[in-house]
């Protein structure tokens, strides 16, 4: 009797757990997909004119050694360490899922990573993104991909020419 009750119980939880989840589905699956484009535009620029000005320099004086890649998902370059537990995974994924890098460089011929590059404007001056760039400049510094920063307005011509003729800038 005492596990028929039991039963009854566990079944009973199972069945407002499921309601539960049924009530948090996202809303986009219960919109008509005829209407989901309604709430989208077209950005009129891919870059901001500091973003273009640089991806010019680079195109400019590439040769065709790198393919450019812009707007690149941290987490396309870097992932969680198959060490970590599946949860572990999940939190130290958090950090890199949405983050994004301004320009990755890849060889070519091997297609590996030869550098990756942020433009930093006016907004990296404050405190929250100095946080969000630390996270940034760590994670890419630990796994030891040639890192740059560029403040807007630098000498973007020096730059790159130092960077493609694998010099470092002082």
């Amino acid at each position: 009797m005492k596990s028929i009750l039991l039963l009854a119980v566990l079944v009973g939880i199972a069945y407002v757990i499921i309601q539960k989840l049924k009530q948090n589905e996202s809303p986009t699956n219960k919109q008509p997909i005829d209407n989901i484009g309604s709430y989208f535009s077209l950005k009129k620029y891919f870059f901001t004119q500091s973003e273009k000005a640089f991806f010019d320099e680079l195109t400019k004086q590439n040769n065709g050694q790198y393919t450019i890649l812009s707007k690149v998902r941290l987490e396309d370059i870097v992932t969680a360490n198959r060490s970590l537990d599946w949860k572990e995974k999940g939190i130290k994924r958090n950090y890199i899922k949405s983050k994004h890098l301004d320009f990755v460089l890849l060889d070519r011929q091997y297609g590996t990573i030869f550098a990756v590059i942020e433009l930093d404007g006016g907004s990296h001056n404050s405190e929250k993104q100095g946080k969000y760039d630390k996270v940034k400049d760590d994670i890419l510094n630990s796994v030891g991909v040639n890192f740059y920063r560029v403040k807007v307005g630098e000498d973007y011509a020096q730059f790159v020419h130092n960077l493609l003729n694998n010099m470092t800038r002082a």
